[in-house]
């Protein structure tokens, strides 16, 4: 390895640094969306589950509902059949009690599968980071000791 080669060298290495401190980021972005994402979903269930206990009793449920951040209005509901969710872009869909419980659980599921998948890709990307510094270093640091040896050899 002398000259271009190990310059063409260093330089896919930190090429290869570069793309994986991007997907780095990549994963720490849709990791964070998820886990924002996760409790309003348990949040959700649990609404749907709560509601499906108090279903056909004829008993009025006192909630609050969350009109924008840190606004919410108080209801009082009885009998409720159905619950509005959203799905994202602006879309709401109604949904009889028993197939919203079941979506957003599906959506739970999901969300925790896409979780430990990331953290697996991401515990993996580190890796990948830490080989790859490692042989960025080392390659500079053979270059070095050659230098030396061949200095030493022509004095």
């Amino acid at each position: 390895m002398r000259g271009k080669v190990l310059e063409e060298e260093i330089v896919a290495l930190q090429e290869r640094l570069r793309g994986y401190k991007q997907r780095e980021q990549q994963l720490l972005l849709r990791r964070a969306r998820l886990m924002q994402r996760e409790p309003e979903i348990r949040t959700a269930l649990e609404a749907v589950r709560g509601l499906l206990t108090k279903k056909d009793t004829g008993e009025q449920v006192q909630v609050d509902f969350e009109l924008t951040e840190a606004i919410y209005a108080k209801a009082a509901l009885q009998d409720v059949d159905s619950v509005n969710l959203w799905l994202g872009a602006n879309v709401m869909v109604e949904y009889p009690l028993e197939e919203a419980e079941q979506l957003l659980q599906q959506q739970l599921d999901v969300c925790t599968g896409s979780l430990e998948a990331i953290s697996k890709d991401w515990e993996a990307t580190k890796n990948s980071i830490t080989i790859t510094e490692v042989s960025i270093a080392r390659v500079f640091n053979w270059d070095v000791e050659e230098r030396r040896k061949a200095k030493a050899a022509g004095a």
